[in-house]
């Protein structure tokens, strides 16, 4: 996956979509956050960010056997 700041390299939305055709791109902001820009089609591209994703995979693991659900707004806000 390649990655892109925009504060330090000016790209329209254009050119990271064009650049997210060949493969899923995280852009990054001065400010810290950061984006995924990939194509809708790419559900394999998704799941593999999926499993790079340190924190997800360890509130996965955290769940393992567990019979309580939990709501969406707590899953989110552990993720964030």
């Amino acid at each position: 996956m390649k990655t892109i700041d925009i504060s330090t390299k000016k790209s329209s939305i254009n050119e990271l979509l064009n650049m997210a055709k060949e493969e899923p791109i995280l852009v990054t902001t001065k400010d810290g956050d950061s984006f995924v820009i990939s194509s809708t089609d790419e559900f394999n591209s998704e799941v593999e960010l999926l499993r790079r994703n340190h924190k997800f995979l360890s509130m996965l693991d955290s769940f393992k056997g567990e019979d309580e659900t939990f709501p969406i707004d707590l899953v989110e806000k552990t993720l964030r």
